[in-house]
């Protein structure tokens, strides 16, 4: 489908609109008075705060029917692509799905992108890749997205920006809970059930999550499974001081399906991943801020012979100090630790370098940020932070932004940030293109944005301008001897990225989004044009959710005679209340069957539906 039939398609928009009538607000939205805690470690209200922040909310969150919170993000972040490339689940190790791409930075391993969280930051410990399987909506309460460079108050890895899970609560006491299931096309199931507790000073929760699919391919085999537990226990010490204790434990099986030329049966991963984490936070007039503590591990097993444990620990500690007027100083402290071990007796002793043995990277950080308001209008902020890693040694990340308000409806900022990725234990140890001299890659990202309310809150206009210069990447280089990981890459990227949120009523809203991106020939994943429009809609007991994307010269392939991908999207989701606690839905997805390729071989599903149930249940008194 080209460009007319996606005009067609908003002109059908426009139709329903007409016949909706009032039921509950629309959720869709983003106020310049939202709160926010990622883009300063504080909270603050987005129009103070430099960044270019998406937040998406518990709300927002319970419309989708997915299991996984990533695709749920995907609406409400302009410029965020994710390669999902299942019906459910992603997968892990070459070829598989779940790679996220903000502004034309991304990669394989996919480890330029930042997952925290409640602010710690989640990778796998051998490849510093984060884990798409692990995030599933019943555990997370909210999300916030740094779009562009974040590495100032969030280290490594957060070089296109930095996705932040909130971990569920609940403020109600008694019992509340959630259960959920769907089927749907290609034997792909879900179910998906959530506990919580409250009374006085306690608070739990606990979830429980299993998908599966038996794949989409005819040529290959590309199924996958999934079941996760959560579990959180808060209690609320008194006098600000809250503590927090979470797990997470996940089992998984991916069959990795090969290219379309090399379709394969009889790859397949299976990796079980944990998480354990500990939070002491304290909230107070004049101090806030906390101690964490967590710990990430994983066990993979391949049937090609691939096998690997790691880890990946590590002690925060930050306050934000308010001792001037209008100033708000945060000092961190950070420790962490990452590596593991793998082997694979398959392969010959010249290919199996630094297998067989236990590697591990130590890296100290301190980090200082300045927040200074001069009369209620702007908002100056500076930061640095010094980094000391046990391979490269010392370096230096500063960043610096300002937010103006206008006046009450119009807010000016700029920043400038430098942001990094330590090199990972494969590219330090592991094969033979290993490197121990490796340095990290960087980069500087400078930005420019204008938020806009109009007519009373209905609209909500945000525009960004930014330029990213990346240097020192890391990668396999051939010349003058055998391939070696060195830091000769680089790229730079410059566009714009636009989102208007409109909620004529309470009952209708739509958001829309327009990316375009002027990115080097080896940036990979990244549109040039891309546009977004969901609709979210009320008609009596009825919700229509449709979701449209359209994409503009995608390249997928450093073959320089390989063309670039155009495709549209239709998806649509139609949810009836059937009771207040019983909603039933029907999920449409690809609904035009349109052909493409996020990466070049592996084909993305034709049309495919899936229908489900959800129940919730509350104490009467609620």
């Amino acid at each position: 489908m080209k460009t007319p039939t996606f005009c067609y398609l908003l002109l059908l928009f426009s139709g329903w609109a007409s016949s909706l009538q009032a039921q509950e607000p629309d959720s869709l939205g983003m106020s310049l008075d939202q709160v926010v805690v990622t883009g300063t470690r504080a909270a603050r209200a987005a129009s103070q705060v430099s960044a270019s922040i998406s937040i998406i909310d518990r709300d927002q969150l319970d419309q989708s029917s997915h299991i996984n919170v990533l695709p749920s993000i995907v609406p409400h972040v302009p410029g965020l692509l994710l390669n999902d490339r299942s019906t459910v689940g992603f997968g892990v190790g070459p070829g598989s799905g779940g790679n996220l791409s903000i502004r034309g930075i991304s990669g394989t391993p996919n480890n330029r992108i930042l997952v925290l969280i409640d602010g710690q930051p989640q990778f796998m410990g051998i490849f510093s890749h984060p884990i798409a399987d692990a995030y599933h909506a019943t555990d997370i309460e909210r999300v916030e997205v740094i779009r562009g460079a974040a590495s100032v108050l969030y280290g490594s890895n957060a070089m296109g920006g930095a996705i932040n899970l909130i971990t569920a609560k609940n403020n109600s006491p008694g019992w509340t809970g959630q259960a959920a299931a769907t089927a749907g096309s290609f034997g792909t199931r879900t179910l998906s059930g959530k506990l919580s507790f409250q009374s006085g000073k306690w608070e739990s929760v606990i979830s429980l999550n299993h998908g599966a699919t038996d794949g989409f391919r005819d040529d290959a085999a590309d199924g996958f499974s999934n079941t996760s537990v959560f579990y959180k226990l808060t209690h609320r010490l008194g006098d600000g001081l809250s503590l927090a204790g979470d797990v997470q434990l996940s089992d998984a099986s991916y069959q990795h399906p090969g290219t379309v030329e090399a379709p394969l049966s009889d790859d397949q991963r299976d990796y079980r991943r944990g998480r354990v984490a500990l939070g002491l936070t304290n909230e107070g007039d004049k101090a806030s801020g906390a101690v964490l503590l967590y710990h990430n591990f994983g066990e993979h097993r391949f049937t090609t012979g691939f096998e690997s444990v790691d880890f990946n620990q590590g002690l925060s500690l930050y306050q934000n100090l308010k001792l001037v007027p209008g100033q708000t100083l945060t000092v961190g402290v950070e420790h962490s630790r990452f590596g593991g071990e793998a082997n694979n007796d398959r392969l010959p002793p010249p290919a199996a370098i630094g297998l067989d043995a236990t590697h591990r990277v130590r890296q100290t950080e301190v980090y200082l940020q300045v927040q200074q308001a001069f009369w209620q209008k702007l908002h100056l902020n500076a930061g640095v932070r010094e980094v000391y890693n046990s391979q490269f040694g010392n370096m230096t990340v500063p960043g610096f932004g300002l937010s103006f308000e206008v006046n009450p409806r119009s807010v000016l900022k700029a920043s400038s940030s430098r942001a990094f990725r330590s090199p990972s234990v494969v590219d330090l140890f592991l094969f033979p293109p290993s490197n121990m001299e490796l340095r990290p890659e960087s980069l500087w990202n400078h930005e420019l944005g204008f938020l806009r309310s109009f007519s009373g809150g209905k609209w909500d206009l945000e525009l960004v301008l930014y330029y990213t210069k990346g240097d020192n990447l890391i990668q396999v280089d051939a010349e003058g001897g055998p391939p070696r990981n060195r830091n000769t890459g680089a790229f730079r990227n410059k566009g714009l990225e636009s989102q208007v949120n409109f909620k004529p009523t309470g009952d209708l809203g739509f958001l829309f989004s327009y990316n375009f991106a002027d990115v080097s020939e080896n940036v990979l994943f990244t549109p040039r044009h891309y546009v977004k429009l969901q609709m979210n809609g009320q008609l009596g007991k009825f919700q229509i959710v449709p979701f449209v994307q359209q994409v503009f010269g995608l390249r997928n392939s450093l073959v320089s005679e390989a063309e670039s991908e155009t495709y549209s999207l239709l998806n649509l989701q139609v949810n009836y209340q059937i009771t207040a606690r019983l909603r039933a839905h029907v999920l449409g997805n690809n609904l035009l069957d349109s052909n493409y390729q996020l990466e070049n071989g592996y084909p993305m599903p034709g049309i495919n539906m899936a229908a489900g149930i959800n129940y919730q249940f509350k104490p009467k008194n609620k």
